[in-house]
């Protein structure tokens, strides 16, 4: 077992790495994020490298927390094939030492809670987390037949209210107008749900950085034509895989199913630009698809009526150094909340 630094020429081609993880590809593993994230937490570009597997590149968030030490994050990863390559990665981690407590968010597929409490038992230091990322649960529509048979694969529902909004335009756009009219639809639809969220600034910047490097743009959408914008969503694509990243809408007469028909329009023109997946993004846990009061029961219906939820153990945490953790549990982590809250309410 090796956990190293990714040499100057991986980091060179470190998103291309990434993509090609036995996990399979994940864009909060990207340089991007990565800068999304900064100065706050800082990066660390690891690889992870066992006996008879392919290695694992793998990005880890830092930040110091005095008098603690460091704390780290690993959005969305490592992305390991199996339960089996997560354990030997996190015996990587225990043996690098230089953190107290890291997060983690490894690529283990799980069929049901079990498969997240096996994990959680087999691994000394490792303990329960709540999920910082949504898309660890998440719906994945296949983007390989043609259009008609991904049509045909949906719900009643998605395909009623797409037919129905078969009068909406459909923009696909980048310019500042746009960023504008997707916060508002955002903001409104965030506030109106009760979710906690990041500011303006914050998400304005990610889109744009996506927007900049030709890999994101907004699919808005009116009524009809001369009609306002009543619905709307950011979506993001590279290579083989597309992805909606945020969503909004006005609850308006007009704008009833008009969501159904921005999302069938996204997957058509991430399918038109090589993408096979287009992924969601967040979901409840499928065992827990009818509990009313997980804070993502409100997307259930909308999004399973595309395609059923796909599942991860979701996320854990690794500890190292018990005495140290406890303290920053009862002390440290509520103390450093209340001083970022202003700035990042979420923390991570």
């Amino acid at each position: 077992m090796t956990l190293r630094e990714a040499t100057p020429d991986e980091r060179s081609a470190w998103d291309d790495l990434v993509w090609g993880n036995p996990g399979g590809p994940e864009l909060y593993q990207l340089q991007s994020y990565a800068d999304i994230k900064a100065p706050v937490w800082r990066a660390r570009h690891l690889v992870h490298e066992h006996e008879g597997r392919p290695p694992v590149y793998a990005l880890y968030l830092y930040r110091k927390v005095p008098p603690f030490g460091e704390l780290w994050y690993c959005p969305m990863g490592p992305r390991v094939a199996d339960a089996d390559h997560a354990r030997a990665c996190m015996e990587d981690l225990r043996a690098d030492g230089r953190a107290f407590a890291i997060v983690l968010e490894p690529s283990v597929p799980a069929q049901g809670p079990e498969d997240r409490e096996q994990l959680l038992a087999s691994v000394p230091g490792l303990r329960d987390h709540p999920d910082l990322q949504q898309g660890q649960h998440t719906v994945l529509v296949d983007l390989r037949p043609e259009e008609d048979e991904i049509f045909a694969s949906f719900r009643q529902r998605a395909r009623r209210h797409i037919r129905k909004t078969a009068d909406a335009v459909v923009e696909h756009r980048t310019d500042d107008e746009a960023f504008e009219t997707m916060w508002g639809l955002y903001a409104e639809t965030m506030e109106r749900a009760g979710v906690e969220r990041r500011s303006k600034e914050y998400h304005q910047g990610i889109w744009r950085r996506y927007v900049d490097a030709g890999q994101g743009h907004f699919v808005l959408a009116r009524p009809r034509e001369g009609g306002g914008v009543e619905a709307g969503a950011f979506i993001i694509h590279r290579g083989e895989l597309g992805y909606y990243k945020d969503g909004g809408s006005l609850r308006t007469r007009d704008s009833n199913g008009l969501q159904y028909r921005v999302q069938w329009e996204a997957m058509r023109w991430c399918k038109e630009h090589g993408a096979t997946t287009y992924d969601m993004y967040g979901a409840p846990p499928s065992w827990a698809a009818e509990d009313e009061s997980h804070k993502l029961h409100p997307l259930v219906q909308f999004k399973t009526a595309f395609a059923p939820i796909v599942d991860q153990v979701g996320t854990v945490q690794l500890v190292l150094r018990p005495r140290v953790f406890r303290a920053w549990d009862r002390v440290g982590m509520p103390v450093y909340r209340r001083l970022t809250a202003k700035a990042n309410p979420l923390f991570y």
